[in-house]
């Protein structure tokens, strides 16, 4: 097991970011608080973008070494086409730690305490590229499923104009501190403050495996300096990346002071939220063998599987398992001795 955890978070390749196969469409940001179109896209417009674009043209990540790709996509929902970016990995990427469907269950419970305009995690869609179509790219793609002409992976939006911590503290953006940690900016920067204090809420709710400072970026918004947790797929269980015993660990409580309305959001859970958890997404076989996003669907009680088929349904999620470790981490965080300290109370 040890070398599986090893085998999954090794040394990454460091290669240029790619630039995009076609001009991005303006805006390339996500909405934060108090933003509004035309300077930023919400999050339910990427969301709808990310469900139903064309792959136009796919590249290396700048690093990593679980088969992640950039893919520029068009999409032309409404209106004239739109072009974005965002970041790829099929299903059979998956291994026994690092699993990109992760990234969607991430995305997923960060949703039960964060408004829209405060996510950290980046915006992620389940989607299924039909076959004819994905083997513009990788010729030898096989299908995900037999019965399906389709390649089956999870997609997230790409963050334009981020900068790696590395990079921020070298061009000056983050003072003296460890990682993505900077006790001044903390205290003056309010939007630096909420976010890297929600992104230390959802790497602890979700028990990161392997939350270090390359796992964060940083984007100088309107308000100030904004974090995102953009890895996601080594999370929900014990095992960790064992590195993290020379790092410093963010799946732990790492901030001074946590988001008093994020927290107050999580203890108001209730047992149908956490019951939600099971079924995040759902794909649905078509006349045309494609597999298509379905917005609205019969909500259903999971399985102990996280992928599984009912008809022409696959049902994405979260196991009951790591719905309970998500439960188990707020029960103890919400009991935590120094919750009103942490609060500012």
């Amino acid at each position: 097991m040890f070398l599986a955890v090893l085998g999954s978070v090794g040394c990454a390749h460091k290669t240029p970011l790619a630039s995009p196969a076609a001009p991005l469409t303006p805006p390339t940001r996500l909405c934060g608080v108090g933003e509004a179109r035309p300077t930023c896209r919400t999050v339910t417009e990427v969301e709808r973008l990310l469900g139903n674009a064309e792959i136009v043209g796919m590249a290396n990540t700048p690093s990593g070494m679980q088969g992640a790709k950039i893919l520029t996509l068009e999409s032309d929902t409404k209106g004239p086409n739109v072009v974005l970016r965002g970041k790829w990995r099929p299903q059979s990427s998956s291994d026994l730690i690092n699993e990109p469907r992760k990234e969607l269950a991430a995305y997923a419970v960060q949703k039960l305490f964060l408004k829209d305009e405060d996510l950290v995690a980046p915006p992620t869609v389940a989607r299924c590229f039909p076959l004819e179509e994905y083997r513009k790219f990788v010729p030898d793609a096989q299908p995900t499923y037999p019965e399906v002409e389709c390649v089956m992976g999870f997609l997230s939006y790409w963050l334009e104009g981020v900068k790696t911590v590395g990079s921020a503290r070298k061009d000056g953006m983050l003072g003296e501190g460890s990682g993505i940690w900077d006790a001044k900016l903390f205290e003056r920067d309010a939007e630096y403050r909420r976010s890297v204090s929600n992104g230390n809420l959802l790497t602890y709710v979700i028990n990161h495996g392997d939350a270090h400072e390359e796992q964060f970026v940083l984007e100088s918004a309107p308000r100030g300096l904004r974090a995102f947790v953009v890895d996601n797929s080594i999370a929900f269980r014990s095992i960790k990346n064992p590195m993290l015993l020379l790092r410093q660990d963010w799946s732990a409580i790492q901030v001074p002071r946590l988001d008093k309305d994020a927290v107050e959001r999580l203890r108001a859970l209730t047992d149908a939220d956490y019951a939600r958890l099971a079924t995040v997404s759902v794909l649905e076989k078509r006349d045309d063998d494609e597999l298509l996003q379905l917005r609205t669907w019969k909500e259903e009680a999971g399985n102990d599987s996280a992928l599984s088929w009912n008809g022409k349904q696959l049902r994405i999620g979260l196991t009951p398992g790591e719905i309970a470790l998500v439960r188990g981490r707020i029960g103890d965080l919400l009991r935590r001795s120094d919750l009103a300290k942490l609060l500012g109370d």
